[in-house]
């Protein structure tokens, strides 16, 4: 049994994952406090942790610098939580290397699940770059997606990379599709 350390600040979340994790099969831990995480790393040992950016005393980007010194946290994948979008937000747990940035409020919950699942290696995912043998067969399908023609990033024309999860939801042959920036995220 794989074991979360659900971080967040707000009780409401932090009910709804620990539910929905424990229906999943995972022991669930639970704290708010950002110092606390640190004694259950080291006590419980999770498979991953979902920290909440706004922690109380240590917040989950402040984590992630941490475990980067801290021999046995560092190999502890972390996946930042947040309510609020806020791209310095994103941009910081990326430098940080956060496994995952979740905007609580743009993901459903069963979503944050299989992204914790793809975190841990227990959720195949694709991320096909896009090059010249495959590129009309791209655009075919990004022009069908409402991605235009360009196959770059809106924000700063980097290349795009084609994306596929697959969706367990709706059956095995399903896949979610999308397009993102490697460096936007």
């Amino acid at each position: 049994m794989k074991k979360i350390l659900i971080a967040v600040n707000d009780d409401f979340t932090q009910r709804l994952y620990s539910r929905l994790f424990r229906e999943e099969k995972f022991e669930v831990l639970e704290t708010k406090n950002g110092k606390e995480v640190l004694n259950l790393v080291i006590e419980e040992r999770p498979d991953i942790i979902l920290a909440d950016v706004f922690l109380s005393e240590i917040g989950g980007l402040e984590l992630l610098r941490v475990f980067k010194r801290k021999v046995v946290a560092q190999r502890i994948p972390v996946i930042i939580f947040t309510q609020i979008e806020r791209k310095k937000d994103r941009i910081k747990a990326i430098e940080l290397e956060a496994k995952d940035f979740i905007v609580g409020s743009l993901v459903p919950p069963p979503e944050v699940v299989l992204r914790v699942r793809i975190a841990l290696g227990e959720q195949k995912t694709y991320r096909i770059i896009i090059c010249k043998e495959n590129l009309n067969k791209i655009k075919e399908l990004a022009k069908d997606l409402g991605y235009g023609l360009t196959l770059r990033c809106p924000h700063c024309g980097s290349p795009l990379r084609l994306f596929l999860m697959r969706d367990f939801s709706k059956g095995k042959n399903d896949f979610k599709v999308s397009f993102i920036c490697p460096k936007c995220l």
